[in-house]
C-alpha cells in the first residue's frame, strides 16, 4: 500500500512545458500559470489523497516533487530577469548622444521604457511565483488543514479516539499542576506551624 501511494504521489506530477517553449514568452507569463496550475493541482490531488499510515511520507514526497517544480520555475523567471537586465544594460550603453537626431533620441526612450515594464512585470510575477511556492511548503498551515480535515472526515472514530485521548492528556496535566500547587502549599503550611512552633519554644 505504501507503495502504491507512493506511486500516486510521483506520477501525479504535470510534465511543465518545455523550456524551449516557455522561453518564447519573454515576460513569464507562461511560467507564472505553469506554478499557479502546479498549486491547483496538488490541492485537488490533497483533497482526494487517501489516509493511510503512510500518509505523512507519500505527501512530503508528492509536496516536495511539485515544491521542486515552482523552484524550477522560480529559477527560470530570474534568469529572464538577468537577461532582460543584460538588454537595458547594453541599450543604456548604446544611448544616442547630443549630436543625434532627436527622432533617434525618442525612438531610444521609447524602447527603453518598454524594456523597463517588461523588466517590471517579470519581478511581479516571480514575487507571485515565490509566494505560491511559499505556501506549498510540507507544514504549510494549508496543507496541515487539509490533513486534518480529510483525517476527520475519513476517519471519524480515530479522531473521537484523539480528541479523547487530548481531552485525558489535558485533564492529567490539569491534575498534575493541581497536586503540585497542593503540595506546595502543604509544604509551606507544615515550614509555618514549624517555624511558629519554634518562636514559641525560644519565648
Amino acid at each position: 500500500m505504501k507503495n502504491s501511494v507512493l506511486q500516486r504521489g510521483t506520477n501525479a506530477t504535470v510534465p511543465i512545458r518545455s523550456a524551449r517553449s516557455v522561453a518564447t514568452t519573454s515576460d513569464g507569463e507562461e511560467l507564472l500559470e505553469a506554478a499557479q496550475e502546479i498549486k491547483r493541482e496538488q490541492q485537488v490531488a490533497l483533497e482526494a489523497a487517501p489516509i493511510e499510515q503512510t500518509y505523512q511520507q507519500a505527501l512530503a514526497v508528492y509536496v516536495q516533487s511539485k515544491f521542486d517544480q515552482v523552484d524550477r520555475i522560480e529559477d527560470r523567471l530570474q534568469n529572464l530577469i538577468d537577461r532582460q537586465q543584460d538588454r537595458l544594460q547594453q541599450a543604456q550603453a548604446a544611448k544616442p548622444g547630443f549630436l543625434a537626431r532627436p527622432g533617434t533620441r525618442q525612438t531610444w526612450q521609447s524602447r527603453q521604457a518598454q524594456q523597463q515594464a517588461r523588466l517590471q512585470v517579470l519581478h511581479t510575477r516571480l514575487e507571485m511565483v515565490r509566494d505560491i511556492k511559499e505556501g506549498m511548503g510540507i507544514h504549510g498551515p494549508k496543507i496541515e488543514e487539509l490533513a486534518t480535515r480529510k483525517m476527520r472526515a475519513e476517519h471519524p472514530e480515530l479522531a473521537s479516539d484523539w480528541d479523547a485521548m487530548r481531552e485525558a492528556a489535558r485533564r492529567h496535566q490539569a491534575l498534575t499542576r493541581k497536586q503540585e500547587r497542593e503540595r506546595k502549599l502543604a509544604q509551606e503550611q507544615r515550614l509555618g506551624r514549624s517555624h511558629s512552633l519554634s518562636l514559641s519554644r525560644t519565648v
